[in-house]
């Protein structure tokens, strides 16, 4: 019997790995391809980026449903299908034949990861037993982790070989792959009882959303404190507001805010946000100075960013197995210093920085993310009852892809508006991009500060827990 349960255990890991990986590495790959699409479509830095931070911001927008759709068809249905839509999109993104088709065709491809990525979380808590779900939190993060180090890499080599489609063409047996291993391993999720959509909040979720990011995007051309800026913004928000207002009062909410009952996992949700800022300063931010700055190829930079990528993988599963032995504040809080440290060296950036400093500061900030991400996900989902999984889920996945994407929009403006400086002062393009991409590395700094406090606080539910 304990032969059947390992052998279940890995097949379903097995199952949300190659979904999990595929929806993170569509961040990735595209972040080493935003040059190309610059050359191909002739267009500038901030509407390339559309391909990334729309993607991201769809994926946010739709995670509050998947909960929805989770709870109402099962997870398993949910997954396949979202798998489905997604080597659609692949497929018809080959064609792309301008920069805003290209963007469209990402918006489509990110609703679909946006319903991947809550949807392999939940599975893993709803079909998993409670003693093997620490360990498989951690496998399923590793797919998150290894399509950064896999992803550029393979970006790069089809970027030079084939041209830009070949990114899209990547995609296809990764996902067929996936939707016949989710077919054939994980067990069937129950659907539940039928129960109105909530169009209206999804509506004002997505509209809040894209105008907050479009602020963020546009605020270094229109000006950080244009009445626009603010406008767009402040309109922005209200939306938002309004939205988290319908969720606490509807009988059916796309996204369930009674989860936030639960203090550790309200703790872990803002930790995990912190940690999308950190995170994708890096990955956003790394390709921009190796290509910009230092003139790299593509497949240059996707080597140089490997082994970071590769420490994050390597010591994602140990995480898995310390996570036991010392609990998850020792961890968190360890891994927010090597964070703090590597994201002050990359600070350093300059025109005369060699590949390899960034390649030893990227892979300290990997090591540091690895220590947190998992403990962060599993110390705030271990709080929540199995029923409610799913919306905790989607809640936390919302957040991450919300929060990240807005990141993106700000250190893309940001990057911009210190690169101008730069250069009004007499600097090249090339040195004023470098010195400017390590401004915003110290810029990123902030959040991961401020959120070493919120250790403290965890630790103490924690042993509130255990004493009682």
């Amino acid at each position: 019997m304990s032969e059947k349960r390992e052998t279940e255990f890995w097949s379903i890991i097995f199952a949300v790995f190659f979904g999990n990986f595929l929806a993170v590495m569509n961040t990735s790959t595209i972040n080493v391809a935003v040059p190309a699409f610059m050359k191909e479509f002739h267009t500038d830095l901030p509407a390339a980026q559309w391909t990334v931070t729309g993607f991201m911001l769809a994926a946010g927008a739709v995670a509050p449903a998947a909960g929805w759709f989770g709870a109402r068809f099962g997870f398993k249905r949910v997954y396949i299908s979202a798998l489905m839509g997604f080597f659609v999109c692949s497929f018809v993104s080959v064609f792309a034949w301008s920069i805003e088709s290209l963007i469209v065709l990402r918006i489509l491809q990110g609703l679909f990861s946006g319903m991947i990525m809550p949807s392999t979380m939940t599975l893993v808590y709803k079909t998993i037993e409670r003693e093997k779900q620490a360990y498989g939190i951690s496998l399923w993060s590793l797919s998150a982790v290894l399509a950064p180090a896999l992803g550029p890499v393979l970006a790069g080599f089809f970027i030079d070989a084939a041209g830009w489609p070949a990114l899209f063409y990547l995609n296809l047996p990764i996902a067929a792959a996936a939707i016949w291993a989710a077919a054939v391993f994980i067990p069937g999720t129950d659907a539940g009882a039928k129960m109105p959509f909530d169009l209206p909040g999804l509506i004002l979720s997505f509209s809040g959303s894209i105008l907050l990011l479009t602020a963020f995007a546009e605020a270094e051309s229109w000006g950080f404190t244009d009445a626009k800026t603010l406008a767009v913004a402040g309109v922005a928000l209200v939306l938002l507001f309004l939205f988290v207002r319908r969720e606490m009062r509807v009988q059916f909410p796309l996204l369930n805010f009674e989860v936030l009952s639960h203090r550790r996992y309200a703790f872990s949700l803002m930790l995990s946000s912190v940690m999308s800022v950190g995170l994708y300063a890096g990955a956003f931010l790394v390709p921009i100075f190796l290509q910009r700055s230092l003139g790299l190829g593509a497949l240059e930079t996707g080597l140089i960013m490997m082994p970071g990528a590769l420490v994050m993988a390597l010591f994602t599963p140990v995480t898995g197995k310390l996570y036991d032995k010392t609990g998850p504040a020792p961890l968190i809080l360890a891994g927010l210093i090597v964070m703090i440290a590597g994201t002050y060296m990359m600070g350093n950036l300059s025109i005369e920085t060699t590949m390899l400093y960034v390649i030893i500061w990227t892979s300290v900030r990997y090591l540091g993310i690895a220590l947190c991400n998992m403990p962060i996900t599993n110390v705030g989902m271990s709080a929540i009852p199995i029923e409610m999984t799913g919306y905790a889920s989607a809640l936390n996945n919302w957040a991450r892809q919300s929060i990240a994407s807005l990141s993106i929009a700000l250190f893309s403006a940001l990057l911009a508006f210190r690169s101008s400086i730069y250069a009004g002062q007499g600097a090249d393009a090339h040195a004023s991009s470098a010195i400017a991409a390590g401004n915003v590395f110290l810029y990123s700094l902030l959040p991961l500060v401020v959120a070493l406090p919120l250790v403290g606080l965890l630790k103490e539910k924690k042993r509130t827990v255990n004493k009682g």
